[in-house]
């Protein structure tokens, strides 16, 4: 293993050692595991008188070889660590051989960095206090020969309380190691027995005994991913649930009635690393009042240590129309309109115009009807119309219903001038654009008489009965001669008032 030359002194002495077949050098430092066998041989021009071994400045042996050679074995009986090794020879001078050899018989010893730090001599206390349930052995290999194998063994109490004898054991094993470990290890709240046996290559093992408690005073952390309101009365709730040292339980309550669903549940706070983690994806019912749609996820671990998230899902079960543009070309006899239909699951948007002097419907456009529910619909689109007066009605068919509003067009100021010059009468259609859906309650009824005229009861203050108001400036009021049905609207007997029908 070692090599070397020995001292050459006066009178041609020469002092040549070799340990285990290997040539040492003078003054040199080795490293031996075991008591190694030394040959000397010594070489002078005069006679030997006296040879001496030395370990340690004791003479360990002593020959008389009267001969100019010297030639011997021995097997050296060194103490453990350093040995200072010394071979004097006098013939017609002294010479001294001395050299330095370590003797290591100690098993591999550890630096411990995590979840604790010791010194390579100190080990570990006996126990170690730590937050979390999943923690990490590592340390650094101090030994001569290679670290073969680790064996970890972690024993853990997990209850149901103190005195309850249910104990989990686990087992890791790391091959050959090399100068450093790091092993994972899942733990319960409170006492985890761990044994470290580290063995090296001439099956000599190091075993450190010591114990972990855990205090785990972390909550559980909640992430989920829910929409903040929803077209429809189920919505959906996804996430995931994380712990440090188990889960016990996961569960969605709805806060106005403390209705509960439970997504997860363990029985016992045995590790288990399937419990670290839940993913979830599930989904829970909308009421129309929205107080009701109140919820909360509550997640508790194995320590009893509870999270809790609260949050709200709108419920819009209606769509809604924003009209951009709704403008009238009395010339053209057209309407101009522009705009889109939101917030809802839409199937079908059906647009028509009527005539409001007639009730007769002048045109009709499905703008969009497919097997699949969209979130929004645009249009912008030209529809026939009447001088005399249009009404434009959208109809909207949905996941949960049926929705429908009428909109009156605009008449541009430069058209009611023209119409005005022209001696044109026409509906005063000149106010915003407006809407209407068709479940709107009218406080004036109407009859409608045999010869199909119309007429308008309201009270007034002197109790006498009202006529229609016939100036040029008052609402048209015109019997209705058709009857249509369509997505739930029904205009039948109606009359045209204040721009609507009623």
């Amino acid at each position: 293993m070692y090599t070397g030359v020995g001292a050459v002194a006066a009178q041609e002495t020469t002092t040549n050692i070799t340990i285990d077949g290997e040539q040492l050098k003078s003054e040199d430092n080795v490293v031996v595991l075991n008591d190694p066998n030394a040959n000397i041989t010594v070489t002078a021009d005069a006679p030997i008188e006296l040879i001496e071994l030395r370990v340690n400045g004791d003479v360990y042996r002593s020959y008389r070889p009267n001969s100019t050679t010297f030639d011997r074995s021995v097997t050296l009986d060194l103490d453990p660590n350093e040995n200072t090794v010394e071979v004097i020879t006098k013939s017609d001078t002294v010479t001294t051989f001395k050299s330095s050899i370590t003797k290591h018989t100690a098993a591999p010893r550890v630096e411990y960095t995590s979840p604790f730090s010791t010194t390579v001599k100190g080990g570990p206390n006996n126990t170690v206090n730590v937050t979390s349930g999943q923690v990490t052995l590592a340390g650094n290999l101090h030994t001569v020969v290679d670290v073969k194998s680790i064996r970890i063994e972690r024993t853990s109490n997990y209850g149901p309380d103190e005195s309850s004898s249910d104990v989990d054991r686990k087992i890791h094993r790391i091959s050959n190691p090399g100068e450093s470990f790091s092993q994972e290890l899942l733990l319960v709240d409170g006492t985890n027995n761990l044994t470290a046996e580290y063995t090296d290559t001439l099956g000599r093992t190091n075993t450190d005994r010591f114990v972990i408690d855990v205090d785990d005073e972390s909550d559980p952390t909640i992430n989920i991913t829910v929409a903040d309101e929803s077209y429809t009365d189920t919505a959906s709730i996804g996430g995931t649930v994380q712990d440090e040292t188990k889960l016990k339980r996961v569960e969605i309550n709805r806060t106005s009635n403390n209705g509960s669903q439970v997504l997860m549940l363990s029985a016992n706070a045995k590790p288990n690393p399937d419990k670290l983690k839940y993913s979830f994806d599930t989904t829970v019912e909308l009421y129309d009042d929205n107080d009701d749609n109140e919820f909360k996820i509550t997640a508790e671990d194995a320590a009893g240590n509870i999270r809790n998230q609260t949050f709200v899902i709108k419920y819009e079960p209606e769509p809604e129309v924003n009209i951009t543009n709704a403008t009238i070309n009395l010339e053209g006899k057209t309407v101009h309109l522009a705009g889109t239909v939101s917030q809802a699951e839409i199937s079908r948007v059906t647009i028509e115009t009527f005539n409001t002097s007639t009730g007769e419907r002048l045109d009709l456009d499905r703008v969009y009807d497919t097997e699949t529910f969209t979130n929004a619909v645009s249009f912008d689109k030209e529809f026939r119309a009447s001088a005399k007066g249009t009404i434009v009605t959208i109809l909207v068919s949905y996941r949960s219903g049926q929705y429908s509003t009428s909109i009156t067009p605009e008449i541009p100021d430069s058209q009611k001038e023209t119409n005005t010059n022209n001696g044109t009468e026409t509906t005063d259609n000149t106010t915003s654009v407006q809407s209407e859906t068709t479940n709107r309650t009218v406080q004036n009824t109407t009859e409608t008489k045999p010869d199909n005229q119309t007429s308008v009861e309201t009270n007034s203050s002197s109790g006498n009965e009202s006529q229609p108001d016939t100036t040029p400036n008052s609402p048209t009021l015109l019997p209705v001669r058709t009857r249509d049905a369509f997505g739930g609207i029904v205009v039948v007997g109606g009359a045209y008032i204040l721009g609507h029908w009623v």
